[in-house]
């Protein structure tokens, strides 16, 4: 009779273990899980990112003349169109992994927050699309100190743009899809950027 009953009283104890094991494995599973998604869709993001920030500056190498009374001011970047090409790069409503018409993720897009520096001014360093006319020979050592000259004749971007380049940085806060993924916080900044040579045919000479 002993005999009979001892594997009844072990068969609780042998579930027991079970289900701590698999709540154990269970837990380091779902962490990878959750760092291979987030990892998969950070990468994706980065693509959208690069395509949308070459999208800018190839346009943006590209300048424009700028008349004022049938004279011409100067020869600049079209930065507003510049970041109007960035945001429409992923289609009309940006269903991709990036969402270009809203970077900072807040649900309402970009060019709506026309009061805020990081979406209105594509001079500050924080923004979301920040676009530099940078000078130098070296595209791996650009420089905005001296500037690449936009209204004096002969010079920077009136001698054919020679030795200026246009940079655009585009940037996201990405929100990690699972809660327990994150370390430090629920977001992470990304940035992508692209860099291209100015490409003008126009060429204004001191003497003209």
């Amino acid at each position: 009779m002993l005999r009979r009953l001892r594997p009844h009283y072990r068969q609780p104890r042998a579930r027991g273990q079970a289900l701590v094991e698999l709540a154990l494995a269970s837990t380091l599973l779902f962490f990878l899980l959750a760092a291979a998604v987030d990892l998969g869709l950070i990468f994706f993001t980065l693509q959208g990112l690069r395509t949308a920030a070459q999208e800018g500056a190839t346009f943006g190498s590209y300048p424009v003349q700028v008349m004022e009374n049938g004279q011409l001011q100067r020869v600049d970047l079209n930065y507003a169109e510049i970041v109007r090409r960035v945001r429409g790069a992923g289609g009309p409503q940006s269903t991709g992994f990036a969402n270009l018409r809203d970077l900072d993720n807040n649900g309402v897009w970009d060019e709506y927050e026309t009061g805020r520096p990081v979406h209105s001014d594509w001079s500050n360093p924080n923004a979301y699309i920040r676009i530099e006319l940078l000078r130098g020979p070296n595209p791996n050592a650009l420089s905005a100190t001296p500037p690449c000259r936009t209204d004096v004749r002969g010079e920077g971007m009136q001698a054919g743009g020679r030795d200026c380049w246009v940079r655009v940085t585009v940037s996201t806060d990405y929100q990690f899809i699972f809660p327990l993924a994150p370390a430090f916080g629920n977001s992470v900044r990304l940035r992508a950027m692209s860099v291209m040579p100015i490409r003008s045919s126009y060429a204004n000479s001191p003497g003209q």
